[in-house]
């Protein structure tokens, strides 16, 4: 049973009550005055109605929105609680507002719904940017409106309105609700023209409007000295008007009343909701007392809180009555009262029947539990002030939050329990250890545990187990194998005692550390016992991650075909289950995108590394995040766009910094020089080898992996600066020492890199044996790129293979066929004046997009940027390629081959 699915009851259909605007509002008058305004500006960026509680800003907001829902316009609502000020709700609370409204696009963002689980904090702009992006596709206008505004005070959700303001296309525009002015760049707006800002002063109702409520559309027999007064006693304030209606329409003596009250605001409201509260049969004004704890209410939970069995028709005699409560939803199903009307309810109850505030908080929650609602029962049971039962819920749900790769979900009701609330419960604390251990916070996630381990009932060995395998897996985020081993040992040996999670993270630990001590075959033959368990796993998470590690393994031996069945296995269970942009899609993509490298399919290859990079490469696994921004570096850098692969490595090497990952350090170091070595700064190159860290500060196959990447790019700038002996003696025990310890990939990747300096040391007969030993496995496998990679000295001895395998005179064993040698040479590498195009990734996407004939406006659209930001970017564009306008650019970047 998961965390959200309904026990024993049903909810009714529309529990997204806050996607929904108010749909039946009584008693209001149609604000001509201020619809005539909103008019006039048309199709404004930003309308930001605000002023304090009861002045009719909802009303006003829904009155023109349905103006602009008669005229084509697709109207998102977002009624925003308390909740929202936590960026992972904000933005998933949007998505869903969104997706109510958007033609064509629930897949997209359910994705990015479930992206935005697995971390919000590093995925929010490119959330943002999607959603524009899928705004800007719809031909229709979409408005999206906030209401309540004034409960956001986060500053992160303050930023991502603000990004979706700055960013929108065209066709987008916000309406903003709020008891205060928005802490929002309104001037900036307002200079543009971009912004109507209606306050209290403009929503007071004048005379006209006074008169027209009271007497016109509620019927009072009032003259126009008593409007006057009323209008001028309530200075205009809506909320006391419609409170003076309901108080004058059954009262004796309404000269008295009218002549009887004073003041403003919340004392004119506490005086008329005392008349109108008095008034009511006894049974109307306790259910109204008992409903007012909860912010939405539905048939069902109104007879929960009432102790009566026809909740429903309690809210529809509400309703008739005018008493402040409104629906919800087309369906009639979910209400909630006025927010002025509710306040002064709970301060009643809180005053006449203080026993009764913590009973009904306990009934409300105990509904909300069984409808499978955490977030609301956890909200009522803190209300209660029941922490306990506060946290027996969040733990009841807390596994089933992991396996389900909602981390962020729980790390957010954890926020708000007390600090210790789960300090003496070890099944919540590994949870917690859990979901910050697959966010990759390391120092909140060994916190917990450290915790986690205080707490555990003395011979509790099935937690004592799953904690070492908590702690393990941390240790291979940090790319540490000294100890994983023999912390996943137990959970192993008598897998069936321990649940399907468990054994599956252990098995995939296990397999990590099998691979690095160079055991490929045993490696891949744990994942192949392990599917079991990774089937029975409630998530995909496990799973995932288990296919990403057998392709690893696969690869390693070069058995390119088994990797890529896996690999691309991988891909589609995390997109099936997770999302296409979800956290573990965007890992098994960059090794797949790795592995399409390798077989020439560079194209897919970078697609694959770019949907990786979109959301940032810093996750995973150090296999993961070296394809995030080496490789990734290393196209781009082949495409022409070397200043951009120098920041992305840049990028990455902080990353590795900040992690502490000495072998991410060395595979972005390893790739700089190659780069440098390209570009021909053989100085700077070598400055680079030298600050290249060594394998002594790690155990085993990690330090051998590090001291490799070490040595190879060593010899690399030793023959870059003619020092070739020394180049092809490092180079040759790094071969003997890997071929010896079946690792077939490395062997003959540094075999091709020999191949070559020993032909730029004139020993061409040594290149050409070199080479053709490991051409079958090559051609074979099908991985020309590792061929194609070794640069020009590697392209002249493979053309004379060619040509001695026409002749028949092969240097060393069978000879591949010449037109199979052939389509290794592929297409011939870039000129000098390719490599010295420098266009950047954002150019060159836009250079994609006129090439298929896409205007500056569609281009615009697509990046969420200006049109005059396209304009720019082209100016770059045309000095770069020496080109004068958009056709000779896309002529001139086809021939330097960045196009193809």
């Amino acid at each position: 049973m998961t965390a959200l699915e309904p026990v024993g009851r049903t909810v009714p259909r529309n529990v997204s009550t806050r996607f929904r605007a108010p749909t039946h509002v009584h008693n209001v008058i149609e604000r001509e005055r201020l619809l005539d305004r909103l008019r006039a500006d048309g199709a404004t960026r930003l309308v930001v109605i605000h002023a304090p509680a009861g002045y009719g800003k909802t009303t006003l907001a829904v009155q023109r929105l349905r103006e602009l829902e008669a005229g084509g316009a697709l109207i998102a609502w977002l009624g925003l609680h308390d909740d929202d000020n936590a960026p992972h709700w904000f933005l998933s609370h949007l998505l869903g507002a969104v997706r109510r409204v958007l033609p064509g696009a629930d897949e997209p963002l359910r994705d990015l719904a479930e992206l935005i689980e697995q971390n919000a904090e590093d995925t929010q702009r490119y959330v943002l940017a999607t959603l524009l992006e899928l705004i800007g596709a719809v031909a229709a206008p979409v408005v999206l409106t906030f209401d309540d505004w004034h409960l956001i005070d986060d500053a992160a959700v303050h930023h991502a309105l603000v990004h979706l303001l700055d960013f929108a296309p065209p066709n987008l525009s916000v309406v903003l609700t709020s008891r205060r002015r928005p802490r929002l760049p309104l001037s900036r707006l307002r200079v543009r023209g971009q912004l109507v800002e209606i306050d209290a002063d403009a929503l007071r109702f004048d005379l006209a409007e006074a008169r027209e409520f009271l007497v016109e559309l509620n019927g009072l027999t009032l003259d126009g000295d008593d409007v006057a007064r009323l209008s001028a006693g309530t200075d205009g304030w809506v909320a006391a008007l419609q409170l003076v209606s309901l108080s004058l329409r059954d009262c004796a003596d309404p000269e008295a009343l009218i002549r009887g009250f004073s003041g403003r605001h919340h004392s004119v409201g506490e005086y008329l909701t005392e008349n109108v509260l008095d008034a009511l049969p006894p049974e109307i004004l306790d259910a109204l007392l008992a409903t007012s704890v909860c912010d939405r209410l539905c048939g069902e939970l109104a007879g929960e809180l009432t102790g009566r069995s026809d909740g429903q028709a309690v809210l529809e005699e509400l309703e008739i009555r005018n008493l402040f409560l409104r629906p919800l939803d087309d369906e009639r199903e979910w209400f909630r009262y006025h927010h002025l009307f509710a306040d002064h309810l709970r301060r009643r109850l809180r005053r006449d029947h203080p026993d009764r505030v913590a009973a009904l908080h306990l009934r409300a929650s105990d509904w909300f539990a069984r409808a499978g609602l955490a977030p609301e029962a956890v909200s009522h049971a803190l209300a209660a002030g029941e922490v306990g039962r506060a946290t027996d819920l969040v733990e009841q749900h807390a596994m089933s939050f992991v396996e389900h790769s909602r981390m962020v979900s729980l790390l957010g009701l954890m926020n708000r329990l007390p600090p210790t609330a789960a300090d003496d419960r070890p099944r919540l604390l590994m949870a917690v250890a859990w979901a910050n251990c697959l966010l990759q916070r390391t120092t909140a996630a060994q916190a917990t545990l450290d915790l986690l381990r205080s707490a555990l009932p003395h011979g509790d060995a099935a937690m004592e187990i799953e904690a070492d395998v908590v702690q393990a897996c941390i240790d291979i985020y940090n790319d540490r194998t000294d100890r994983a081993e023999d912390l996943v040992r137990r959970s192993l040996d008598r897998p069936w005692e321990h649940r399907p999670w468990v054994v599956a993270v252990g098995a995939n630990i296990q397999t990590f550390c099998d691979f690095h001590a160079t055991r490929h075959g045993r490696a891949r033959e744990r994942q192949r016992w392990a599917r079991p368990f990774h089937d029975r796993t409630t998530g995909s998470f496990a799973a995932v991650y288990g296919r990403c590690f057998a392709g690893i393994a696969a690869l390693s031996q070069l058995d390119v075909d088994a990797a890529e069945e896996h690999l691309t296995d991988a891909v589609e269970l995390a997109r099936r289950s997770a999302g296409q942009r979800s956290h573990a899609a965007r890992l098994a993509a960059a090794l797949l995108g790795e592995l399409h490298y390798m077989r020439g399919r560079i194209d897919d290859a970078e697609r694959l590394l770019e949907e990786c990079g979109e959301l940032g490469a810093e996750s995973g696994v150090v296999e993961f995040m070296a394809a995030g921004y080496a490789l990734r570096a290393r196209v781009r850098a082949r495409r022409g766009a070397v200043a951009e692969a120098a920041e992305l490595l840049a990028e990455g090497a902080q990353v590795a910094e900040r992690l502490g990952l000495v072998r991410l350090r060395a595979a972005i170091g390893a790739e700089r020089i190659v780069q440098l070595l390209d570009a021909g700064k053989v100085r700077d190159a070598r400055r680079v080898a030298q600050e290249l860290p060594e394998g002594s500060c790690r155990h085993g196959g990690i330090a051998e992996a590090i001291d490799r990447l070490r040595t190879s790019s060593l010899a690399a700038v030793l023959s870059a600066e003619c020092d070739h002996d020394g180049a092809v003696a490092l180079l040759e025990n790094l071969v003997g020492s890997d071929a010896a310890r079946g690792c077939v990939r490395s062997a003959t990747v540094l075999s091709v890199q020999l191949a070559g300096v020993q032909e730029r040391a004139a020993l061409r007969m040594a290149a050409e044996r070199t080479l053709a030993g490991v051409l079958d496995r090559v051609v074979a496998e099908r991985v020309p790129q590792i061929v194609r990679d070794g640069g020009p000295a590697v392209r002249a001895v493979l053309e004379r293979l060619v040509v001695r395998a026409a002749a028949g005179n092969w240097p060393v064993g069978a000879a591949p066929l010449p037109e199979q040698l052939e389509a290794l040479l592929g297409e011939r590498a870039a000129t000098a004046s390719t490599a010295s195009v420098d266009l950047t990734g954002r150019e060159l996407e836009i250079l994609r997009m006129i090439d298929v004939g896409r205007t500056n406006q569609q281009v615009a659209r697509s990046l969420s940027v200006t049109v005059n930001t396209v304009k720019w970017y082209l100016k770059n564009i045309y000095g770069k390629l020496g080109a004068g306008n958009r056709t000779e650019a896309v002529s001139v970047a086809r021939r330097h081959g960045l196009l193809a």
